[in-house]
This record gives C-alpha cells, sequence and structure tokens, in this order.
C-alpha cells in the first residue's frame, strides 16, 4: 500500500475545516475535492468525518 502524502493531507484537512466552518460543504462537494486532490471519494469523507467531529460543526454523517 503506498503512504499517504502529508501535505496533501494537510492542505485537503485546511480545505475541508474552510467548507464545513463556512457550511459549504454540499452535495457533490466532497467528489470534487476528491478529483481536485487526487484522493478516493472515500477518504474525503473520512476527513470530513473527522474534521466534524473535532470541530463539533454538525453531525458526522451527511443527511443526519
Amino acid at each position: 500500500m503506498a503512504k499517504r502524502d502529508p501535505e496533501k493531507t494537510r492542505r485537503l484537512r485546511t480545505a475541508v475545516r474552510y467548507l464545513v466552518e463556512q457550511g459549504g460543504l454540499v452535495k457533490g462537494n466532497q467528489a470534487t475535492l476528491a478529483r481536485h486532490f487526487h484522493v478516493s471519494r472515500q477518504r474525503v469523507n473520512q476527513i470530513v468525518r473527522e474534521e466534524r467531529h473535532r470541530i463539533g460543526g454538525g453531525p458526522s454523517v451527511e443527511g443526519a
């Protein structure tokens, strides 16, 4: 398994944190972020869940 790039993960977390705080993480944005950062949508979803849990910014599951 390839090792994850820590710099890419840091930039992705920054983008996700901004979108979560601004309420801009709407349907389709995770797929767009995944394409932009060249990671899987599942990886983006994992980071979104972690960031929401970290800052307490809403439900950990979309639509819940």
